[in-house]
């Protein structure tokens, strides 16, 4: 008994050693044992990197302040947390989310995505982070979000799916002042109702300027946007234009009316490119000062100042607006940052830490200075509006002053399918007279049918 005693006592001594040498050695493991050098009973922990795919990279307009604010999450954070962006397409990047969902490799962070997909499968199958906790314990940052989106965001069992937005970017158009003055044009668009637009169209083709920057191709962006906000002023548009359901029926007179208006957009006031053009080709042709008019977000005012993009001086000359019937575009209700659920702790904390950083006053103002928006609930610095630049200045006091409604865009209304291809592909059949507006919308209602659910 005495032998074997030892024996088993030698035994765990041996396996209590072995542990202890092997103890934090595990390669998953976020502690660094060492510290030059010498063992530390307080550890500090790993950085924790959080690989996130995105589009705002690269040359994307959007990269021109997501990215310089990923940097200055990095710079906080340094040795704590950090951030790197994989560059995508933005037309590539729903469906990379996707697929990474598919092989259960979803990123830490995800910007929206597909809205059937967030729906039908991150939604209702519950496979996202539930903020609600979160966001109930920032009080501070609780109190600057938009209600309608934080309503948009909880589900009804209570749980919070993404980001509620504190501020948003109204979509307007930007004008040549230049050309409205020759023109004679005076009354202010945002002032106007459409026949009244119409009339200052045809005064610009009268004065020799070719009044609008449109696009049948890609998108149809810039054409889709004028058209949305047209709807806004009819019968029952507004409505349908604020509504969170897809529209699969485009037979009402509200469409008809709407489609009659692009098809006389293309035929009497915009350039001989239009059928066919993307936006590239649209927003040259504003940049170039071969149209008066283009609608678009704030996002492209740095390009009027943009030589190697934009005729010298232009920035002088462009004004901003928003739509006749003082109309904004803009989307409230919308899945925005989300994380999934099922990772580690430590990337959970550290993509909260993200959104709060993302949420600050002082982020989500400079990203205001820089891309233009609004916040209702944000107090801005003194020195704001001053940092602006004067086109978003004007953008911003034309909807302080004239703003009647906010709705969405048809690329908003539309199922994905719709506003994304098949608009474009059948907007030349309406704008060369091949399809009468009423045939239009019975295509394309075919069209949505397909889609629907």
């Amino acid at each position: 008994m005495k032998k074997g005693s030892k024996a088993l006592f030698l035994l765990c001594l041996s396996i209590l050693l072995t542990i202890t040498a092997c103890s934090g050695q595990n390669g998953n493991s976020t502690v660094d044992n060492t510290s030059n050098g010498t063992e530390d009973a307080a550890s500090p922990k790993k950085e924790v990197v959080l690989n996130i795919p995105h589009y705002k990279s690269g040359q994307n307009v959007g990269a021109k302040f997501f990215l310089p604010q990923v940097e200055r999450f990095n710079n906080k954070y340094a040795g704590q947390y950090k951030i790197v962006i994989e560059e995508i397409p933005q037309d590539d990047y729903a469906a990379k989310i996707k697929l990474l969902a598919q092989q259960n490799e979803l990123p830490a962070l995800i910007e929206g995505g597909d809205k059937d997909f967030l729906r039908d499968v991150i939604v209702k199958g519950e496979k996202f982070y539930d903020l609600k906790q979160w966001i109930d314990s920032k009080p501070e940052m609780k109190k600057l979000m938009v209600e309608e989106s934080l309503v948009y965001n909880t589900t009804q069992s209570g749980k919070i799916v993404s980001l509620p937005i504190i501020s948003f970017s109204p979509i307007g158009l930007y004008y040549n002042k230049e050309m409205f003055e020759k023109a004679g044009i005076t009354k202010p668009i945002s002032q106007m109702n459409f026949a009244e637009f119409d009339e200052a169209l045809e005064s610009l083709k009268k004065a020799g300027f070719t009044p609008l920057s449109l696009m049948s191709g890609e998108n149809a962006w810039t054409s889709m946007l004028l058209a949305s906000s047209f709807l806004a002023n009819e019968p029952g548009g507004a409505e349908l234009l604020k509504s969170t359901e897809f529209s699969y029926d485009y037979t009402d007179p509200m469409w008809i009316n709407t489609f009659a208006e692009i098809k006389k957009w293309f035929e009497k006031y915009t350039t001989d490119n239009a059928i066919g053009a993307g936006y590239a080709d649209a927003a040259n042709n504003f940049l170039n000062e071969r149209t008066a008019i283009i609608a678009n977000g704030p996002w492209m005012v740095p390009d009027f100042s943009d030589t190697t993009k934009a005729a010298e001086g232009l920035d002088k000359k462009v004004g901003a607006s928003i739509y006749p019937g003082g109309v904004a575009l803009a989307t409230v209700n919308e899945y925005t940052w989300w994380i999934p659920k099922g990772l580690k702790e430590e990337e959970t904390q550290a993509a909260l830490a993200f959104l709060e950083f993302m949420s600050m006053p002082e982020e989500k103002e400079a990203e205001m200075v820089l891309l233009g928006g609004t916040s209702p609930k944000l107090e801005t610095s003194a020195e704001f509006d001053s940092k602006l630049d004067p086109i978003l200045l004007e953008l911003n006091n034309t909807i302080k002053s004239d703003l009647k409604q906010t709705v969405q865009s048809l690329g908003i209304i539309w199922p994905e399918q719709i506003a994304g291809t098949e608009f474009g592909k059948f907007l030349p059949l309406l704008a060369k007279g091949t399809l009468t507006p009423e045939q239009f919308a019975e295509e394309m209602t075919k069209k949505a049918q397909q889609f629907k659910k």
